[in-house]
């Protein structure tokens, strides 16, 4: 049975507008890393006695540059995501129970990745209505009762069952965390079945054009050369690529697979100019451009000398793909000719 990924901390880097104070940079660090939003601001509050301006501009520019968390849900849902988030934060801030503790933590994770789907307005699944139900009336309802609980009753008293109100609230929340993981697994093995559809289509494409593998990695090669190298560079590069794709369009259809010269092609294609380019842009752009480097030249001049072999090369082998093609023109028309003037001979006798 496949199984989800492991739950981890969030993937990026964003404010948290749900337990902010100002801009909800400081919650925001504190959940990415796992902290205390507390201890984050401490930290903060005690940086400013040192560094009032670089504190205050840090701030400000990390408000600015980090994304919200939760934008692109409804004001609605997000105002229930804040809701039950703080309800999670009181829940662990008294949960005696180890067990209890990761089970809060990881069915709020659970959650909060359904949430863009359980935010979503119109006819829904089944399943996916009555998770909705269960994460945002039922469990709210779980851990307010919990809470209004005293401590010391929540963790010792025996219930009926002979269990304490927070076993028999890691019980609810294993039953809830299942039903989570369900919705969950199905969305991504929806999501990745979409993905597999369309790395199938992708495939069915290179089958059908041999060609287009080397097209997309010229294509990427152009995009990443574009604006790091002087204009010449450029357009030797564009000139390059279009010779190697016009070779190789050629030779894929005539040529046999042990056709030296479509060996030449794809290396050319795949390895003497991707490492030409890459060695230049590995170097700082002003020394790359004027400090001497090989031989009194710049590493600009060596590249343009290499691009200009490789050109060369790529024009003479398109040349002499030409010559043959114009002697087989040649050599069919003199068949065509010889022919039918034989056959226009014979109908004449």
């Amino acid at each position: 049975m496949p199984t989800l990924p492991p739950l981890s901390r969030p993937s990026r880097l964003e404010r948290d507008p749900d337990r902010r104070r100002i801009g909800g940079v400081c919650s925001g660090i504190a959940r990415y890393f796992g902290l205390d939003v507390s201890l984050v601001r401490l930290i903060f509050l005690i940086s400013i006695f040192f560094s009032f301006s670089f504190t205050f501009w840090l701030y400000l520019i990390l408000w600015m540059v980090l994304p919200a968390r939760g934008t692109e849900l409804s004001w609605r849902m997000r105002r229930k995501a804040r809701r039950l988030s703080r309800l999670f934060d009181s829940a662990l801030a008294r949960a005696r129970h180890p067990l209890l503790q990761s089970k809060l933590s990881d069915t709020e994770a659970l959650v909060q990745s359904l949430l863009p789907q359980l935010d979503v307005s119109g006819s829904q699944p089944p399943a996916l209505i009555a998770v909705r139900k269960a994460a945002l009336e039922e469990l709210p309802a779980l851990l307010n009762h919990y809470l209004e609980l005293p401590e010391s009753y929540a963790a010792s008293h025996r219930l009926d069952d002979g269990k304490t109100p927070e076993q028999q609230l890691i019980a609810e929340l294993g039953a809830l965390e299942q039903s989570l993981r369900q919705v969950t697994l199905e969305a991504y093995s929806e999501r990745f079945a979409r993905t597999t559809g369309n790395l199938e289509e992708l495939r069915e494409q290179f089958d059908d054009d041999p060609a287009a593998a080397i097209r997309v990695r010229l294509e990427a090669l152009r995009g990443r050369v574009a604006g790091r190298v002087d204009p010449e560079a450029e357009a030797r590069i564009a000139s390059i690529a279009d010779s190697l794709l016009a070779a190789l369009d050629r030779l894929l259809r005539t040529a046999h697979e042990s056709d030296p010269m479509l060996y030449d092609v794809r290396r050319i294609a795949l390895e003497y100019l991707p490492e030409a380019v890459e060695h230049y842009l590995a170097l700082p752009p002003d020394l790359a451009r004027s400090e001497p480097m090989l031989h009194g030249k710049t590493a600009q001049s060596v590249l343009h000398e290499q691009l200009d072999i490789l050109d060369q090369s790529l024009r003479q082998m398109l040349n002499s793909l030409y010559r043959d093609d114009a002697q087989a023109l040649a050599v069919h028309a003199r068949f065509l000719k010889e022919k039918f003037a034989r056959s226009q001979a014979d109908w004449t006798r």
